[in-house]
């Protein structure tokens, strides 16, 4: 195609160069403009070359240039398909974020609830009803505080930050009358949490430390749930069967309690 392009060019360039012999010409005049054209027709020879590979390099850049093109094409198709992943990635991300925020409110009221649950179920009058503001020193008030702080976070469902509290009270103010009810939560929490021995240990604790207080009952029937939890059945229906007499006086909510968790652990 290009040899057929350089010809047709080659070819009018001689056409324009020949001129017809008149009659009135001699054959000297004639040679001369022979000779002439035979001079230009080299000329135009030599100049092929460099025509031919002018061409060719035009060639070559339209080559590339097409490859370029169709480079550019296939990087603009792809980086539109990345940009259309990206945005269904960033819609799915912001849907999960969406769910694990609902789970983590869902999650938050659930454990507010049963923080709220574990510590309403007291109908009898505790240490933490029967503190007189008026008459107590500034170790008590100071006590009193840190118990009511480990409260609210249970309450509220914080369990790692109310056991934490609890904790600390009972290191801090193990003789005051408020620790009985401190121990007695501790071993909620750890019962809540699934954490029965912790549970088990947190009662019995109770139960030693504090066994007139308004806690005790309620830790005795705790304790025989989370002993049946552990598998020890013996030892669960042995404190659930002790605790009539233990407590004959608690309240009407822990015998019931009690009853329940005989039923249960299958106490004869």
């Amino acid at each position: 195609m290009k040899r057929f392009a350089l010809t047709l060019v080659l070819t009018s360039l001689l056409a324009g160069m020949v001129v017809p012999a008149s009659a009135s010409e001699s054959k000297k005049e004639i040679a001369a403009r022979l000779d002439a054209l035979q001079v230009r027709v080299d000329a135009v020879e030599r100049r092929m070359p460099a025509a031919v590979n002018m061409q060719q390099r035009l060639d070559d850049l339209e080559a590339q240039l097409r490859t370029l093109t169709g480079a550019n094409e296939r990087l603009e198709f792809e980086n539109k398909k990345r940009q259309d992943e990206l945005t269904g990635l960033q819609r799915a991300v912001d849907i999960l974020a969406t769910q694990v925020q609902n789970a983590r409110d869902s999650a938050h009221n659930a454990n507010a609830a049963l923080g709220r649950f574990i510590t309403g179920e007291d109908t009898a009058p505790t240490e933490e009803k029967n503190i007189d503001n008026g008459t107590q020193d500034e170790e008590s008030l100071v006590a009193q505080q840190r118990y009511a702080e480990a409260k609210t976070y249970l309450e509220q469902g914080y369990f790692d930050q109310a056991q934490a509290a609890f904790e600390a009270f009972v290191a801090e103010h193990g003789n005051a009358p408020l620790a009985g009810p401190a121990l007695f939560w501790l071993g909620e929490i750890a019962a809540v949490q699934g954490d029965y021995r912790g549970a088990t240990n947190a009662y019995i604790e109770t139960l030693k430390r504090f066994p007139k207080g308004s806690k005790a009952p309620e830790a005795m029937v705790k304790l025989g749930a989370a002993l049946f939890a552990l598998g020890e059945k013996e030892e669960a229906c042995r404190a659930l069967k002790a605790f009539p007499t233990q407590y004959p006086k608690a309240s009407a909510g822990v015998r019931a309690r009690a009853q329940i968790e005989r039923r249960r652990a299958g106490c004869k």
